[in-house]
């Protein structure tokens, strides 16, 4: 059910201390990651070729991993070199390795046949992770659900209205429809405008504006497959350009997401939240990554809720809705590229 020919993030990079071994499940395939004391990061499948134990259970020996099994010696190219009681390696010993690449602070791995192209990484907004004219926060999830559940959350921002009213939400999103759907060839974008409204707590308060405050608001999101979803918003005074471009009387904010299976039925949420304001300001920061990390918590809950829910009765009939319009498109982008592998 995944598209296999495409780069997946397996890990933040800080994630990866050396001498230190990180499992994780990835598109149902067990890895294990780490990085070799010259800061390299790698990846194998979580799996010793002699007797199948797992390589994390392991330990480094300087730039080589040692299965904890039997005590089989990885070279970082996957090769065995060394093996307990003999001198001869048997032909073909070797873990089978995954390309790597590390950029904006994230491990990249590519899980299909097709030759691993680093120009196909994903960059719309995450490029704003290195930028110095950003500051960042960001985090990591674990949901219990379909990785496609929370991409639907993120294409349909009508939900803030109800279950973040307390930060991101308030009336104006669920009752302004998207002014524009599109699809083109590498993703799904869908633009929404808010004009002359009051903003949602979350914003009043980074902003400074209030709550009293007459705003224009937008929400611009891009999906990307596999399991992108980037989003360009903020608030301007109501009136002063921004609808047009200028943005100069407000703040503008970014949410980059980065969703990978771990199973049919669980994901990986890598979170990012650069902003272009107030950019030495520590306890805006903070207060950014609490709320955040708090409003990503309200989703997890309804969404492993929903996925329980879809387990119960798989064959139960939905009906879709206007707002529904991006993240259908995206569904159908990703069943053709699953089609294709």
């Amino acid at each position: 059910m995944f598209p296999r020919n495409q780069w997946y993030v397996a890990a933040w990079g800080d994630e990866l201390e050396p001498g230190k071994l990180l499992a994780r499940t990835l598109l149902n395939e067990p890895v294990v990651l780490f990085r070799t004391p010259d800061g390299v990061a790698h990846a194998f499948e979580d799996r010793c070729c002699h007797r199948r134990a797992p390589l994390s259970l392991g330990r480094m020996i300087g730039d080589k991993l040692q299965c904890g099994y039997h005590g089989l010696v990885y070279r970082a190219d996957g090769t065995v070199v060394g093996i307990p009681g003999q001198t001869m390696v048997p032909p073909g010993a070797k873990a089978r390795t995954y390309a790597l690449v590390e950029r904006w602070r994230m491990v990249w791995l590519w899980f299909g046949d097709a030759e691993a192209d680093p120009a196909k990484i994903p960059d719309h907004l995450y490029v704003t992770h290195d930028d110095p004219q950003w500051r960042w926060v960001g985090g990591y999830l674990h949901f219990d659900c379909d990785y496609r559940l929370l991409i639907d959350n993120l294409l349909d921002l009508t939900h803030e209205t109800f279950l973040h009213a307390k930060t991101i939400g308030n009336e104006h999103v669920a009752n302004t429809p998207l002014a524009k759907v599109e699809r083109d060839a590498t993703g799904v974008s869908a633009t929404r405008w808010m004009l002359g409204v009051a903003p949602p707590p979350f914003l009043a308060h980074a902003s400074g504006f209030g709550m009293q405050a007459k705003v224009d608001r937008w929400q611009n999101i891009r999906f990307e497959p596999p399991g992108h979803v980037t989003l360009d918003v903020g608030i301007a005074r109501a009136g002063t350009g921004a609808p047009e471009g200028n943005r100069s009387q407000g703040i503008t904010l970014a949410v980059t997401n980065a969703i990978t299976p771990e199973t049919d039925r669980s994901l990986h949420y890598f979170w990012g939240h650069p902003r272009k304001f107030k950019l030495d300001d520590d306890e805006l920061s903070e207060f950014l990554r609490v709320g955040l990390t708090n409003t990503f918590l309200e989703d997890k809950d309804i969404l492993e809720g929903q996925q329980r829910i879809i387990d119960a009765r798989p064959e139960a009939r939905t009906v879709d809705i206007n707002a529904d319009g991006a993240s259908i498109q995206a569904r159908r982008m990703l069943d053709q590229l699953a089609g294709a592998a």
